[in-house]
């Protein structure tokens, strides 16, 4: 399977690194930061992607329910 790379969120990631690197001097610490933030990204992805699909879900049941909306007269339309 072809990943697509988001290339603006690789340049992101590389100068969120060269800054924790330039500021504790320490491949150890720029590694857990690292590790820590991919864990985050990676948390809210399955996060956002859940809601899509349960927000796309119930979009799909309210079709398949009314599939022919007619529009409503409400009382003292003519």
């Amino acid at each position: 399977m072809k990943r697509i790379i988001n290339w603006k969120e690789f340049l992101v990631l590389f100068i969120v690194i060269g800054g924790i690197y330039y500021i504790s001097k320490s491949l150890w610490i720029t590694g857990g930061v690292l590790a820590i933030l991919l864990l985050i990204d990676g948390f809210l992805r399955e996060y956002d992607n859940k809601k899509r699909g349960e927000r796309q879900a119930e979009e799909i049941r309210k079709k398949s329910l009314n599939p022919n909306p007619s529009p409503e007269k409400e009382e003292g339309e003519v």
